[in-house]
């Protein structure tokens, strides 16, 4: 199965793709491609979480970050 890198990498060609392309049909594919890559990127990113690490909490403040 590919990496997440993998993925991203090619998310990324097509957005270059779509950047290239003067047509709008293809523009728009292109641009569907790319998100569809990073969908899958995020999927493998989620199994791939250690889950002895928590998550960081927004509340999550040391004192120091008064406003």
């Amino acid at each position: 199965m590919p990496s997440p890198d993998y993925y991203r990498k090619q998310a990324q060609l097509f957005a270059q793709l779509a950047l290239a392309c003067r047509d709008p049909a293809v523009i728009a594919r292109y641009n569907a491609m790319a998100l569809e890559y990073l969908a899958k990127a995020g999927e493998l990113d989620a199994d791939n979480i250690d889950i002895a690490t928590p998550p960081v909490l927004q509340g999550d403040r040391s004192p120091m970050d008064r406003d």
